[in-house]
């Protein structure tokens, strides 16, 4: 069962990404090769991608954080102690491997995610790899980089099932470190 991060954030914020591809595929002229003047659309899914994997960090940390709430605090209480936590998640940005292990170890105590970024086909290397060259990516669009950064349909359609995958091993390994922490698996 995936996150609630996974379900009403990494997915609806796809869902742009994923328009964004379909306005690409029926502008496209019909003829063979890069299409001119569609560069921009591909642009736009990889920033919407990224923002939509960097809502999911942030939001299954905050879920995380829940899961790991002691019974006995009382509400005051629970929140002094998570406001140091919260205000990292506030502050978060560049949700590239190191700042999500990083924040995920620091609000949690999870140890290094990206080990668990594993999939048929994709080493766990290999994921941190893409993750760090997306992000690189989506701050070259961002900032302006000039010339712009050439972006193919496939790469950008791609990204989408890149973090899905990403999401789906970061639910796995944060499920399992709460129970390993004696809590009940938060989904």
């Amino acid at each position: 069962m995936p996150s609630i991060a996974t379900t009403r954030h990494l997915e609806v914020l796809l869902e742009d990404a994923a328009e964004l591809s379909e306005a690409h595929r029926r502008l496209r002229t019909g003829n063979r090769g890069r299409q001119w003047g569609l560069g921009a659309i591909n642009r736009a899914a990889v920033v919407i991608c990224v923002s939509a994997w960097e809502a999911y960090v942030e939001e299954v940390t905050r879920e995380a954080l829940e899961a790991i709430r002691p019974a006995a605090l009382g509400q005051q209480a629970w929140d002094s102690i998570k406001a140091p936590a919260m205000a990292q998640i506030r502050h978060f940005n560049t949700p590239n491997a190191g700042n999500t292990k990083a924040l995920l170890s620091s609000c949690v105590g999870l140890g290094d995610v990206t080990t668990d970024w594993y999939w048929r086909n994709c080493a766990a290397a290999t994921a941190v790899r893409y993750l760090n060259a997306a992000i690189t990516e989506r701050h070259q669009i961002a900032h302006g980089v000039n010339p712009r950064p050439r972006v193919p349909l496939a790469r950008s359609s791609w990204l989408s099932s890149f973090f899905r995958n990403l999401a789906r091993c970061t639910d796995r390994s944060v499920a399992r470190h709460v129970v390993t922490l004696g809590y009940q698996a938060p989904w």
